[in-house]
Formats: structure tokens, sequence, C-alpha cells
């Protein structure tokens, strides 16, 4: 099983580091790479009928404050979709497992990501119950992607609830993208 990790990335890596949208002093702040945000914009656009999803990996760090550092997405295989539903199957969670412990080893499961093709970015009653169960750490996030209108919305837990919240873009990063 992946555990958390609590060194952040190397600073000598410089990095313009940009607030978007509205950041809860009350929760994990939220840091996502330039690449990994590529990453997921670039899979959700190919297929503008039907919804993606995949995960969203990385660290958990307590500096002054918890937070957490998505450094890596991996697309979900072996899932079950169509134009207003995602299901992820045991195969599609024992494919991620793999996936991430070789070619990720040491990061957590941060959250989970998926499309709304033409409907917006929100959650769902099924999201929200997606979330609940199986990203249920108060670390745990959800992103929503609308490949159509090319908008996307990060969502977190505050106490009980999973609400929308902002994030700070990390770019000019040298990471590596999705595999």
């Amino acid at each position: 099983m992946i555990q958390p990790t609590h060194k952040p990335v190397p600073a000598g890596n410089a990095a313009a580091v940009t607030r978007v949208g509205t950041i809860h002093p009350d929760a994990p702040a939220i840091y996502v790479f330039e690449h990994v945000l590529a990453a997921v914009i670039r899979y959700s656009e190919t297929d503008l009928r039907r919804e993606l999803g995949g995960f969203l990996l990385g660290g958990l760090h307590h500096d002054r404050r918890v937070y957490v550092e998505v450094r890596a997405f991996l697309p979900a295989v072996a899932t079950s979709s169509g134009t207003t539903s995602l299901r992820f199957t045991h195969d599609t969670w024992a494919a991620m497992t793999r996936r991430a412990e070789a070619g990720y080893p040491g990061e957590l499961v941060l959250g989970w990501q998926h499309t709304h093709p033409g409907l917006g970015v929100f959650l769902s009653a099924h999201d929200v119950f997606i979330h609940r169960h199986f990203f249920s750490q108060p670390w745990q996030i959800a992103m929503v992607v609308d490949p159509r209108s090319r908008q996307l919305a990060l969502f977190q837990w505050r106490g009980s609830e999973v609400v929308d919240c902002g994030f700070m873009h990390v770019q000019r990063d040298p990471q590596p993208t999705a595999r």
C-alpha cells in the first residue's frame, strides 16, 4: 500500500506558483503541477461524448499546514462509461494500483478525475457517493473537467462536505508526464 510522504519536492527547481480560485484556509492546500494539468486536459479531450476518468497521484506534506502536491496523473483503464456516467471496476482499481506502485513508488492516490462532456464542472450525487466511499481521507480531492467548454474544477473535503475549491498551479516544472 502507498503511504504518505512528508518531504516536498526539492526546492531546487525554480517554479512559478499561481493561485486559481478560492483557497479554503481550513482545508489542505492543493498544489497541482503544470504537467499534470496538461496531461489531464489532453486525456479529457480524447472523447467528447462519454465520461473518462483517472487518478491523481502525489505527496501529502505537513508544514505550517497540511498540503498536497499533485505530481502525476494515471488515466483509468477498464472503466464502464456513458454520456453521463463513469464506473471504476475492480479491474480499474487493480490496474491503477499496479501502475502506481510500478511507475510512482511512494506516491499516494490523492484523488480522482473525471469528465462531464458538455455538462459543466460539478459533482453529481453519484460523484459525491464515489468520493465519500473511495476517497474519504480529509486530504483527498476530485477534479472535474468539461472538455467541451474547456473548464475544470477541483473539490475537497471541508468537514463532512465535499466543496469546490481553488488550488495553486505550479508552472515551469520539469516532472514527467502521465504514464
